[in-house]
């Protein structure tokens, strides 16, 4: 029988370190589910602390009807050396994995060259060739790398694929130009999500590309992210959890948009 929602499930989540990707951990386990965090190390890179290890420790310390949390260390979704270290993992060998969760980015992925919140290194006139092929590397080909690694493993019929896009990789929401490495990376992801949606179709597996909104992380300087609106991890997590939720074979390939006080729904910006 396919999984539903108030069904403990097992969850994959890169990029778990910080920001979304640690919060998701955070809350999916305080559900009751069995959560894979995989990280490149446990020590973020924004935030220069190790925050993860609390988390998969409070999960070992609860009492009764709590999740788990296991921590996969080495996992660089950039390298293609992630594949083999995914499918040698003893922690996943075997298992089957009912929702797979493609965060991991970087910092780089949105400054460039210039610094964290720089234009001039992602303006047109100042982007190089090799921040828009690293950051299409990281963004793109990275959540492809790990799918390709995990798809044996995928529940099918009735496991997700959910991608963390944002509405910078919308073409049509697109009014004010630059970042040019970090909105061609996630439109490439917008359509990697709509691709796999098509070509899973007959596996039962729904696929989403989902938005989180402007969230206040360490990616971000916070000072700029609450100025232009942005929501708590908090906030957009719960709403990243309910778009996972809801997601099943017959909304499968629609571009979700989480904002902080509305209900998810298809980004307005459209792909």
């Amino acid at each position: 029988m396919a999984p539903t929602a108030t069904t403990a499930l097992t969850y994959l989540v890169t990029g778990a370190s910080s920001g979304i990707g640690l919060e998701l951990v955070r809350q999916l386990s305080s559900r009751g589910n069995r959560v894979f965090a995989t990280v490149r190390s446990r020590v973020g890179t924004a935030s220069g602390r190790d925050e993860l290890s609390s988390v998969a420790e409070a999960c070992e310390g609860a009492d009764g009807g709590g999740g788990t949390v296991t921590v996969i260390e080495g996992v660089d979704v950039s390298k293609d050396g992630v594949i083999d270290r995914l499918r040698s993992c003893e922690e996943l060998r075997g298992g089957t994995i009912d929702v797979l969760v493609l965060n991991a980015g970087g910092v780089n992925a949105i400054s460039g060259a210039k610094g964290m919140g720089s234009l001039g290194g992602q303006s047109l006139a100042g982007v190089d060739s090799a921040t828009m092929m690293d950051t299409y590397n990281l963004n793109c080909v990275g959540s492809l790398r790990v799918y390709r690694a995990l798809a044996p493993q995928m529940r099918s019929p009735g496991g997700k694929v959910c991608i963390i896009s944002t509405g910078m990789g919308s073409i049509g929401d697109n009014g004010s130009g630059g970042l040019y490495a970090y909105r061609c990376s996630k439109a490439a992801v917008n359509m990697m999500a709509k691709g796999m949606s098509v070509d899973l179709r007959d596996a039962g597996i729904a696929v989403v590309a989902a938005n989180p909104g402007m969230v206040v992380t360490n990616f971000v300087k916070p000072e700029l992210a609450e100025k232009m609106g942005g929501m708590s991890a908090t906030v957009s997590c719960a709403g990243l959890i309910k778009i996972f939720d809801d997601l099943n074979m017959e909304n499968t390939g629609k571009f979700m948009g989480v904002s902080r006080n509305k209900s998810p729904q298809e980004y307005a910006g459209g792909w």
